[in-house]
């Protein structure tokens, strides 16, 4: 017979696990700090691999079409990034100087400019030409044109060809008669100056100018022009 007032013999509760404390996560979890740093490194690493890959320089090219003799300006160049590797050196790098040289050959617009294809410009002289607007067709800086002289007394002799125009502007007159002119610009050899700024010194002259085509080759200017009357001076 069980004692009921001793209690022995009744089975006894267990006892409650004692609660552990949360504790607050902070700043200082050494995981989270691995994670940050972890993706700070593969950042930097891209980065640096993307600035390695990318080995471009700035250089020039054209804007536009230039014909053979051009002498190029600042408006006829842009400045363009390429990776060019080991041809870099064949290009002319936009650190160097390339307005107020002349072109060898003729440049399509997009080219980059090729430094075996410009050179310095040799010894000459800039000789403008005024023609009236009826005398010629539209003339743009880059055209090679070809010029004929009339007066009097010789009908149309070829004073040059093939040369290219450097410069077009209009004038408010002409300066070989009243009325509006274009004044084309050339670079002619000294000599070759001379002998185009007596032609147009003779009385009465008329120019006229075409614009030749692509590929079209130059004829030999006219020797006759002694035959075309006294010098106006």
């Amino acid at each position: 017979m069980t004692d009921m007032s001793t209690g022995v013999g009744q089975p006894q509760a267990p006892s409650s696990p004692i609660p552990r404390r949360i504790r607050r996560p902070g700043w200082l979890d050494l995981r989270l700090i691995a994670g940050v740093v972890l993706v700070l490194t593969a950042i930097l690493a891209g980065a640096s691999i993307m600035s390695s890959a990318d080995d471009r320089h700035p250089v020039w090219a054209l804007r536009h079409d230039v014909a053979v003799g051009t002498v190029l300006q600042s408006e006829d160049l842009s400045v363009v990034q390429v990776q060019l590797g080991r041809s870099a050196a064949d290009y002319l790098p936009a650190t160097e100087a390339v307005a107020g040289r002349t072109v060898q050959h003729a440049l399509r617009a997009g080219e980059l400019v090729p430094r075996a294809e410009v050179q310095d410009p040799q010894a000459g002289v800039a000789v403008t030409i005024p023609v009236r607007p009826e005398n010629s067709p539209r003339i743009a800086r880059g055209d090679r044109v070809i010029f004929w002289v009339s007066t009097s007394t010789c009908k149309g002799l070829v004073l040059m060809s093939g040369v290219t125009v450097q410069d077009v502007r209009t004038s408010a007159a002409g300066a070989l008669s009243s009325g509006a002119a274009n004044v084309v610009m050339v670079r002619l050899p000294t000599s070759e100056a001379s002998r185009v700024v007596g032609v147009l010194d003779l009385e009465g002259v008329v120019i006229r100018a075409g614009v030749l085509s692509a590929g079209e080759r130059a004829g030999p200017a006219s020797q006759q022009f002694g035959q075309c009357g006294r010098s106006g001076r």
